[in-house]
């Protein structure tokens, strides 16, 4: 129970130092593995990156995006999830 436990307080704590961001994709750069959204520049790992890969989505996607603090720090800024609008 005591590693269960853990397991549960150090998800929490992901999730809640996570920021998400909604908007539209422009300028997807295949080659750096990068893209643009609401004027941030941010990279998608295609072997870390949850959810469809960059190579997928079109500019003009609407995509919701998780990472860490995409406000603090250089850009570009790396995404852990990427869930696209329906």
């Amino acid at each position: 129970l005591l590693a269960i436990g853990g397991a549960a307080l150090a998800l929490s704590a992901m999730a809640a130092s996570a920021d998400e961001l909604t908007g539209t994709i422009s300028n997807i750069d295949l080659n750096r593995n990068t893209f643009q959204l609401e004027g941030k520049t941010f990279t998608a790992s295609p072997t870390n990156t949850v959810g469809p890969k960059l190579s997928e989505l079109r500019e003009g996607d609407t995509v919701t995006i998780t990472g860490a603090k995409f406000h603090a720090g250089k850009a570009p800024y790396n995404v852990l999830t990427i869930r696209k609008a329906e």
